[in-house]
């Protein structure tokens, strides 16, 4: 499949510390053949939990289906997409 319509789209992933959860993310879009342009990691209250920050391009008919994917992995417990700001106007950012 081809990315001629791929968008810019971010995926928050919370899921457990362990070493092999990051290349198991990145296959589910390597698999696909679609491009992972960032990817950030941060610590969360819960020591064994991180929160895996994932912006990669991919048409958005394939959101569902890639989210679907990412929470199928077993150290995944949640996996939401981030709601687009061109897409939704009447969200007011606070600086």
């Amino acid at each position: 499949m081809e990315n001629q319509f791929a968008v810019s789209s971010r995926i928050s992933v919370y899921a457990s510390d362990t070493n092999n959860v990051l290349s198991r993310i990145l296959q589910v879009f390597g698999k696909s053949r679609f491009e992972v342009t960032y990817m950030q990691v941060f610590n969360t209250q819960d020591a064994d939990l991180k929160l895996i920050i994932v912006e990669a391009s991919f048409p958005k008919e394939m959101m569902a289906l890639i989210l679907e994917r990412i929470e199928k992995i077993i150290e995944v417990h949640r996996a939401f997409a981030h709601q687009d700001e061109a897409e939704n106007p009447l969200v007011v950012r606070n600086r």
